[in-house]
């Protein structure tokens, strides 16, 4: 049988990414309803084994596996796609007549213009409903819900992002991606923690967009930005209102074949040092030690290929600090968890340097890096360490300017790749990089060579202060993601020990409290739920153990209370 592309309730008029009988003969079956521009293949692939299945947003999302589990295939039947012909006609009427007739408030931000179009939709639903008599038989409140529902369908396919929402809507998704011709490439996605795994998997997708649809999407983008986006400018480079994520398209003449648009979720909750250790980034020893450094007023700089989670480790370290210390974050995407520190408690100043490219984005992010040393003291996170403000940065450190602790990611693979990065790209002077203090390396290890890859903390190291370019591990990570200290005369663990009036015996003994604090929490999360992972429960188990120092208990004395505390529920 010819498969072709179907358009429910319409016959095709083939699109211009669409031409010809050899294409469509190239294209297994594809739908597509009357409202929407995305065309999915709602049959799963033959031979495909079924690894997971979900649901999000009243749609049904399958993972596949194919060719012996090498490849993995994201399968999304969006709710509105299984509509019987009369709910999708009466859809695809709202729809047109939003388009026709927008509402006339461009004053309106995100979510008011998209409460207002599903009130609207809503209204002309219930009236064309009564004039077909299209929900006979149902009594008012299931008539009701099943109306508000097919609004916010309405809404999705005109004030919202259409199946790019459904997708965002995904806490699983991390990115998603659109190659050029968009019309011919299907949808393909970065997934993580299949199988409950720290893993980050690839996938290809069932859904194929129709260019008008991402032309649509570019224009939205530039509107709420505000920013060019023409053959003179063919990149644009915006958060996307509403949505959590962050967009990047490039046009031609860059890209010669189209369009293509990529967008990255942000995580919908902030990440702490335990969550990382629930999902095998690292172990509760790696978590204390971090943490250790952190309290100690550590310069750390995290590094790591894209994709393996730096920003998400940067955010969580930020949560070992404590409230009284003011922290200064500068960033180009806002993700640091700056809201969710205010709220409890911390004292957090953003500058972000957003809208900027090239040389300019350079510039503003050394005039924010100047303005930070202008405005007390406080700990220092760069979203990223990339360029000239890396002068002023090193500078700064070396002649104590630079506050309490300098914190900030940046590309690399490890101590010796940063050292070189930041020495020979840079221009950074050898002694000036001896202002840093550790590295933390994250890597996507493949067990065995396998295709999915696992985010793990690879190497923590510390920087020999007396011989430029020269490190010295600080942790054994095994394969398994668990790590031991290597040697406990470590020289930044004595120069903190040092710094409190204690020797480093004790100051290990603080290490090993730590450990096993994060521990029970660890224990408590699993048996009766990952609220313990939070940025609440973090706090709480430093301030348990400062204020108990701070009484004079010795490091047992805390862990043992801090035990009976989680174990007693009490908040």
């Amino acid at each position: 049988m010819t498969k072709v592309l179907v358009r429910k309730g319409q016959a095709l008029q083939p699109s211009s990414g669409v031409r010809g009988l050899g294409r469509l003969l190239e294209l297994e079956r594809r739908t597509c309803p009357r409202f929407s521009h995305y065309w999915l293949n709602l049959v799963p692939p033959r031979g495909a084994k079924l690894l997971e299945e979900y649901e999000v947003a009243r749609s049904k999302v399958r993972i596949f596996s194919l060719r012996g589990d090498l490849d993995l295939f994201y399968h999304l039947t969006p709710w509105e796609y299984t509509l019987d012909e009369r709910d999708t006609a009466l859809v695809a009427s709202a729809v047109s007549k939003v388009m026709a007739s927008p509402p006339l408030a461009p004053s309106l931000d995100e979510a008011d213009l998209r409460r207002n179009v599903r009130s609207s939709a809503l209204s002309d639903l219930r009236a064309q409903a009564r004039r077909a008599n299209a929900l006979a038989g149902m009594d008012p409140r299931s008539a009701e819900e099943r109306l508000s529902a097919l609004a916010e369908v309405v809404a999705r396919y005109t004030a919202g992002l259409g199946l790019f929402e459904l997708m965002l809507a995904d806490r699983r998704l991390e990115d998603i991606y659109v190659d050029a011709p968009c019309g011919k490439n299907p949808v393909h996605v970065t997934l993580s923690g299949l199988a409950g795994r720290n893993s980050v998997s690839r996938c290809t997708t069932n859904v194929l967009v129709d260019e008008r649809e991402v032309r649509a999407f570019v224009a939205r983008m530039k509107f709420h930005s505000g920013r060019a986006f023409s053959e003179a400018r063919p990149v644009l480079e915006t958060d996307v209102p509403g949505f959590g994520s962050r967009a990047t398209v490039i046009g031609a003449p860059l890209s010669p074949q189209g369009l293509a648009l990529a967008l990255r979720r942000h995580a919908p909750e902030p990440w702490t040092l335990m969550r990382l250790v629930h999902s095998g980034l690292m172990d509760c020893y790696t978590a204390a030690l971090i943490s250790f450094l952190v309290d100690g007023r550590s310069t750390l700089l995290v590094c790591g290929p894209r994709g393996a989670g730096k920003s998400s480790l940067l955010g969580a370290i930020l949560f070992e600090f404590p409230p009284g210390q003011r922290v200064l974050t500068i960033e180009d995407t806002a993700e640091l968890p700056v809201r969710q520190m205010q709220s409890l408690g911390y004292k957090v100043q953003s500058l972000l340097i957003d809208g900027a490219t090239g040389s300019l984005q350079e510039e503003r992010a050394e005039e924010a890096l100047r303005v930070s040393l202008r405005m007390g003291e406080s700990a220092i996170i760069l979203g990223e360490v990339r360029g000239r403000e890396a002068q002023v940065l090193y500078d700064s450190m070396r002649t104590g300017k630079a506050g309490s602790s300098v914190l900030g990611t940046i590309h690399g693979e490890s101590a010796r790749s940063v050292y070189e990065r930041v020495v020979h790209d840079m221009g950074i002077a050898p002694e000036a990089f001896q202002a840093t203090d550790a590295v933390i390396a994250l890597g996507l290890v493949r067990p065995n060579g396998s295709q999915r890859p696992l985010r793990r903390l690879v190497e923590l190291t510390e920087v020999v202060r007396e011989r430029p370019g020269e490190f010295r591990e600080m942790l054994r990570v095994r394969a398994d993601g668990s790590a031991e200290l290597v040697d406990p005369g470590s020289d930044l663990i004595r120069r903190i020990a040092c710094s409190w009036g204690v020797g480093s015996e004790q100051a290990l003994e603080n290490v090993q409290a730590r450990a096993e604090m994060r521990e029970i929490l660890l224990a408590a999360a699993r048996s009766r739920g990952t609220e313990y992972l939070s940025p609440q429960w973090t706090t709480r188990a430093n301030s348990f153990l400062w204020e108990g120092l701070e009484e004079g208990l010795g490091h047992s004395e805390v862990v043992d209370g801090f035990m009976a505390k989680v174990n007693g529920g009490a908040g």
